[in-house]
């Protein structure tokens, strides 16, 4: 659409003027006039070049024109549906152009009108702007987009230290992307905006922390899995178990952050992170630095009310059974109450048991206290590396490094490794096997009824088992050495008339199995002469008996035993060096000792 006006005295000479100015046939331009003549009967006329819908919808426009007496500002009003311009784009565009001597009063009377030409300045050359950046900063300063505007024809280019110079201008002197900057000037994308300035945000410093290395979620008491699909319903999740030396809780200290800086150069100030301090603690060291806490004993860890505590004993509330589960505890384990059949108890310390054990078993590094008995049915153990003290056992098995102290056995396999004492209201051996590496003292062996009781001093019946053990193994590795021999004739026979890939294999094998049988052979014969040396010179313990000792007993010592075919009152068995066998006498102690 082209536009203009021209002042004419008449529609005829304006027409002609038109078409002398945009060089096109009358018909195609539309000629209005704007006002009626002066005194000189000259009128304003306003040329449109265009079709008539155009026209009739034509937006609104404006023109400056350079002349031989002046600068002049037309305005072009909208019709029908077009649009009006933005008086801040007109200014603008003005403002590119550079005027001398622009009179803005003028601009703002014709805007005013919307329509008609003036003069708004003195005759000038044209000035014809190049490229330049239109500048948006957000609100945070923490951005800065430019739109690279288009030259008019014949205008320069922008280049890249003005465009810095107009960032700089506007106070962009940080984030500043070159990059993108460059990228722009180069594509000419006209009106588009792009970011080219971002600013550092600040980074606030993160809080201290806390970091466990235990498990510090509630205990679930759930089975554990073992594969499968299957569960043990005996090993339950209710604790959870540390070592002395470990690491509970390491401290993370605050870090400081680092500020920031808008586009503008601002600096952002950040917000320092903040100390955390270590939870409360029992049984537990913390190092000089404050950074981490360690377990001081074995035991079991909990978090609670924001304290760490550790404790070298695991409490049980009443009984130990399938809602409780096993028990694998790396320290003392206490039970308030029974312990039933099938629950199986380990500890590197202690057990102590206030109520009674079923067909169960106790396994403890420590000593081993029941304050009621077991009834084993045959299937009760207990273990123990320390002393072991119990009301009463029925068929039960017990052995302990330690001394063991109980009322009655019945029908019961006991081993101490230190003296046996059966004293109480009863203190009765009853059927069973005993035996102590020390001495052993009850006040009943046996029953009237006759029944098979064994007692033994010196060395106990698991070492005798094993010496029956080690001499069938003696036996049949000597019977494989035997083989190995009747083997290796056969191969020197052989050699040159069997195949040598075969001979070679089966010769081989009789090497490497000879000297691993030559090897356990070895190793056998010295345990075996061992526990031997021990049977025979393990003659110093004796049995003490304050009562009566029944028919049907049978008093081991060292390697001799007594077969009591008749009741023995208040007696002590011990072995006869010279003799080479078991004798008895009257008890060498008393009870009140």
């Amino acid at each position: 659409m082209n536009a203009k006006y021209f002042v004419a005295e008449n529609r005829e000479a304006a027409a002609g003027m038109a078409i002398s100015h945009f060089i096109c046939d009358e018909e195609n331009i539309i000629i209005e006039q704007i006002s009626d003549g002066n005194e000189t009967d000259y009128c304003q006329f306003l040329a449109l070049v265009g079709k008539p819908g155009e026209v009739a919808n034509m937006d609104a426009n404006f023109s400056l024109y350079y002349e031989n007496d002046g600068v002049y500002l037309e305005l072009y009003k909208e019709r029908g549906a077009g649009f009006k311009f933005e008086s801040s784009d007109l200014m603008k565009f003005v403002s590119r152009k550079k005027i001398v001597g622009l009179d803005e009063s003028l601009i703002e009377e014709l805007l005013k009108t919307g329509i008609g030409r003036t003069k708004i300045a003195r005759a000038q050359e044209e000035c014809f702007y190049g490229e330049s950046l239109d500048v948006v900063i957000s609100d945070d300063n923490m951005q800065a987009s430019v739109v690279l505007v288009a030259p008019e024809s014949g205008g320069q280019p922008l280049s890249y230290e003005a465009a810095q110079r107009v960032l700089y201008d506007v106070g962009v002197v940080h984030g500043v992307d070159s990059q993108a900057l460059k990228l722009l000037l180069d594509s000419k994308r006209y009106g588009e905006a792009r970011i080219v300035a971002v600013g550092t945000p600040a980074k606030d410093g993160e809080d201290g922390k806390l970091v466990f290395n235990f498990s510090t979620d509630e205990r679930t008491g759930s089975p554990m899995e073992i594969g499968s699909g299957r569960v043990d319903y005996r090993s339950l999740d209710l604790y959870v178990s540390v070592e002395e030396g470990q690491l509970l809780v390491t401290r993370e200290a605050a870090t400081e952050g680092h500020p920031g800086t808008t586009v503008k150069g601002v600096t952002i100030n950040q917000r320092p992170g903040k100390e955390v301090m270590f939870p409360r603690g029992k049984n537990v060291d913390i190092n000089e630095d404050k950074t981490e806490m360690y377990a001081q004993c074995s035991g079991m860890v909990e978090f609670v009310n924001n304290s760490v505590n550790v404790s070298n004993v695991y409490k049980v509330k009443g009984d130990c059974d399938l809602s409780v589960g096993n028990i694998d505890f790396d320290g003392c384990v206490h039970i308030s109450g029974s312990v039933r059949s099938g629950s199986h108890i380990k500890a590197t310390g202690g057990v102590i048991v206030d109520g009674s054990v079923e067909a169960a078993t106790i396994i403890a590094g420590g000593n081993v206290e029941i304050k009621g008995g077991m009834q084993g049915a045959d299937k009760g153990l207990i273990e123990a590396g320390g002393a072991v003290s119990i009301l009463y056992v029925e068929r039960g098995i017990i052995h302990a490094d330690g001394p063991v102290t109980v009322d009655v056995s019945m029908h019961s396999i006991i081993e101490s490794g230190d003296t046996l004492t059966a004293q109480g209201r009863r203190g009765a051996i009853i059927g069973g096997h005993v035996g102590s590496c020390g001495n052993i003292i009850a006040n009943y062996v046996g029953t009237i009824s006759n029944t098979r009781t064994e007692v033994a001093v010196g060395v106990t019946p698991r070492k005798r088992a094993r010496l029956l053990f080690l001499e069938k193994e003696t036996t049949r590795i000597s019977t494989e050495l035997m083989n190995l021999d009747k083997l290796d004739r056969y191969l020197l026979k052989s050699k040159g008339v069997m195949a040598p890939e075969k001979w070679e294999l089966l010769y081989r094998s009789s090497v490497e199995n000879r000297q691993v049988h030559a090897d356990d052979l070895e190793n056998l014969i010295v345990e075996k002469n061992a526990l031997v040396y021990d049977m025979e010179h393990a003659t110093g313990g004796k049995v003490h008996v304050f009562d009566t000792v029944f028919s049907g007993s049978r008093v081991m010592i060292g390697s001799d035993a007594y077969l009591v075919d008749d009741e023995i009152n208040y007696v002590s068995f011990k072995f006869d060096d010279n003799e080479s066998n078991v004798v008895y006498g009257p008890c060498e102690l008393s009870k009140s000792s």
